[in-house]
């Protein structure tokens, strides 16, 4: 990243795919020198329900049941545990500082990003439920409304791949993007791909006006041409071989939605830079 991070940020919850996040948070915190930090976002929803009158559940050998308040904390209370399990056994493993919080899902905002200086690493995708089946996370607003960059993981990350970033212009939030996404190549030595549309990638001087921007990175460049889009970039880069996809925020604040469910779908990782 181009600024410095002191706190690498997990959000957490009972539903959301957390391993690949939480792996990828501390290896991040080792390398930035920043504290690995896990926030476990309680279901508000779930506990309203579960204090209606006529709520129930199914419970696997037991059938239709009541659903209590206390049995939805005591479950969350567990959920939380292993979360924070999870955290300090992946500091141990990159020998860093960690820290961990519980908050309601009203107040995940600020838990989440307490500073400009927090990155925020997340899960793409929740665990299903049967075949099918998957239901929301718990802190998917307190991100979209964040003022601080975030990654979404599906995978660890690999020793090698291509890191696409989509440069719409020559903008500040275009030239964060990136020189982010130039960082992030580096960092796992393979190629950085730029994903221009026509007419910036013809304009006079582009290719010398790149190399110069880009020649302080140990990275191998190539120039791709690409829709104006952040959404359909991403579904064009899943299934090829795309370690991380870098995307500045600007082109995408319309699209948020969109952007979520497909990168639910993609094989790789995405790097939202504010």
């Amino acid at each position: 990243m181009t600024g410095t991070i002191e706190r690498v940020v997990v959000p957490l919850d009972a539903a959301s795919e957390t391993r690949a996040a939480i792996d990828t948070a501390a290896r991040l915190a080792r390398r930035w020198h920043a504290r690995l930090h896990g926030v476990f976002v309680e279901d508000g929803d779930l506990l309203h329900l579960a204090r209606l009158p006529f709520a129930h559940q199914v419970s696997l050998g037991v059938g239709v049941e009541r659903l209590t308040a206390e049995q939805v904390e005591r479950q969350l209370r567990a959920f939380a545990v292993a979360a924070r399990r999870d955290i300090a056994a992946a500091a141990q493993r990159h020998g860093i500082k960690w820290s961990f919080d519980v908050s309601p899902a009203a107040a995940a905002g600020a838990a989440l990003t307490a500073s400009e200086r927090d990155f925020l690493v997340a899960g793409a995708a929740t665990r299903p439920i049967g075949a099918h089946f998957r239901v929301e996370c718990r802190w998917w607003p307190a991100i979209e409304s964040a003022s601080v960059s975030f990654m979404l993981v599906h995978r660890e990350w690999a020793a090698s791949g291509t890191v696409v970033t989509l440069l719409r212009d020559r903008e500040p939030g275009s030239l964060r993007a990136l020189d982010t996404a130039a960082q992030c190549a580096e960092t796992i030595g393979g190629v950085l791909t730029v994903a221009c549309a026509a007419d910036l990638a013809g304009s006079a001087g582009f290719q010398d006006w790149l190399a110069e921007r880009l020649a302080a990175y140990r990275v191998r460049v190539q120039i791709e041409l690409a829709p104006d889009d952040g959404t359909a970039l991403l579904e064009r880069f899943t299934g090829l071989d795309c370690q991380l996809l870098v995307l500045a925020a600007t082109s995408i604040e319309a699209q948020f939605d969109r952007l979520r469910q497909a990168a639910a779908r993609a094989t790789y990782g995405l790097l939202i830079v504010r």
